[in-house]
């Protein structure tokens, strides 16, 4: 192998080569600890009182179920040899010995998988059987996600450790809760770092969606202010002091606008005039343009004169295109009245764009000759002519079928299927919120939202 390809091979990146993610927990203090302020933001409840104590008295009672096998089948013959009545050799040559052994064995059976199944639901899901009667689940109180096998274990040894003193040691850790009064935490719960809410009345921390959309109106904060800078635009009153107006951009480096919080009020999108149909073009530059300012006035009897050039004192050529009437200057051939600045004719209407696509901000494009139809897994019905286009979302606010694209002359129009994230339209650094089910047209340069991810409006 020569040099110059081991020098290529130890350039490129192994395998064993992992990147360090940092996890970032949302809702702790400046300590680390978990603030039960963010908590209530989301709209976590705590768990009643009432509600813990059914259930477990529910847990305890189907625990006592599954011991009936043992006292009704095999405790009597155990009974019988404990007062006396029949000796060793009697007990195992008894004729109920095998039943016995039997239902003691499914007692045992019994027990084992419910104690494994109540272990692994509570670990994983937050509840056991009487949790899941009563509208409770157990979070860890820092992340507000699954507690884990070891906290759960945890908690469970420490409450029956707690049973090594008679009555006094079970009874105060069960009614340790009744002294926090923020989050109705018990001895064994704080110990643990877990957290009983009441999903009932309050929000499901289990339900990914809802909890992914709760963090995001709770996380969203006004945007810093920047500081002024100074203009580099030429000003229209050099008297006056420049103000400095900056351009925004979203967290994606694309210019626009970040995405509005649920707590600002959302406003209409404005329609548009036939003539910004297309996109906006820079104003040509007119020969012979005379910038606004006072013009003085001639004497009677006098025509005004254009200013003096090297240009103007050599005599014009013969042949010359005609004069337009951007071009040429009044000549005033009377008293004037009141002078009045020239201005630059507008320009003339924009024709409408032959068509449009969709840019993705993943940068994969969508070409509009027809509707479409997009989501994660889009369903054409119920818009005849439509193609279903599925959109990539790993973070899941796309809905299955978010939003129905069409081409219209002049720009699209879009319209929002009743999504659960909704859509929203970026004009001009402005964001405006979509109705569902009403449409609304869109233009190229526009930027349109749906749900966490955006699409620019481009020429096809």
């Amino acid at each position: 192998m020569s040099t110059g390809e081991s020098g290529q091979r130890s350039a490129q990146p192994t395998i064993w080569e992992v990147e360090d993610k940092q996890v970032t927990v949302e809702g702790l203090d400046a300590a680390g600890r978990p603030d039960p302020a963010y908590a209530e933001a989301l709209g976590l409840l705590n768990a009643p009182l009432g509600r813990r104590a059914l259930a477990l008295v529910i847990d305890y009672c189907l625990w006592l179920l599954l011991q009936l096998p043992l006292w009704l089948g095999a405790m009597p013959l155990v009974f019988k040899l404990a007062a006396g009545e029949i000796s060793q050799y009697g007990f195992m040559n008894h004729p109920s010995f095998v039943f016995s052994v039997v239902m003691a064995s499914l007692t045992v059976a019994l027990s084992l998988v419910l104690g494994v199944v109540q272990l692994v639901l509570h670990s994983v899901r937050g509840f056991t059987i009487g949790k899941a009667a009563t509208g409770i689940r157990t979070v860890n109180a820092r992340t507000l996600a699954k507690p884990g096998l070891g906290a759960i274990l945890l908690r469970l040894l420490i409450v029956g450790a707690a049973g090594l003193v008679p009555l006094v040691g079970q009874a105060g850790f069960l009614a340790s809760p009744l002294f926090d009064d923020r989050r109705r935490q018990g001895w064994h719960d704080k110990a643990t770092g877990v957290w009983l809410v009441d999903v009932r009345l309050g929000l499901q921390p289990y339900d990914e969606k809802r909890m992914r959309v709760a963090r995001k109106m709770v996380k969203a904060e006004p945007a810093p202010q920047r500081s002024a800078l100074p203009s580099l635009a030429t000003p229209l009153n050099p008297g006056t002091q420049p103000t400095y107006r900056p351009g925004s951009r979203i967290s994606a480096g694309v210019l626009g606008v970040a995405r509005p919080s649920r707590e600002h009020t959302i406003v209409e999108p404005p329609e548009l005039p036939p003539t910004q149909a297309g996109p906006s073009e820079p104003k040509p530059v007119v020969e012979g343009y005379v910038p606004p300012g006072p013009l003085a006035t001639p004497a009677p009897g006098t025509a005004a004169q254009p200013p003096s050039t090297p240009e103007a004192s050599a005599p014009p050529p013969a042949a010359t295109q005609p004069a337009t009437a951007a071009t040429q200057h009044v000549v005033a051939t009377g008293p004037v009245a009141a002078a009045q600045p020239q201005r630059i004719p507008p320009h003339p209407p924009l024709p409408p764009p032959t068509g449009c696509a969709l840019r993705l901000d993943t940068g994969e494009l969508i070409s509009l000759a027809t509707p479409v139809v997009l989501g994660r897994n889009p369903d054409p019905q119920g818009h005849p002519g439509a193609r279903a286009v599925p959109v990539a979302d790993d973070s899941r606010s796309l809905s299955k079928t978010h939003l129905l694209v069409r081409p219209v002359a002049g720009g699209l129009e879009i319209t929002d299927c009743h999504s659960t994230n909704g859509s929203g339209l970026v004009r001009d650094g402005v964001e405006y919120g979509v109705t569902p089910g009403v449409p609304v047209r869109v233009v190229l340069g526009d930027t349109v939202r749906l749900g966490d991810r955006t699409a620019v409006v481009i020429p096809a």
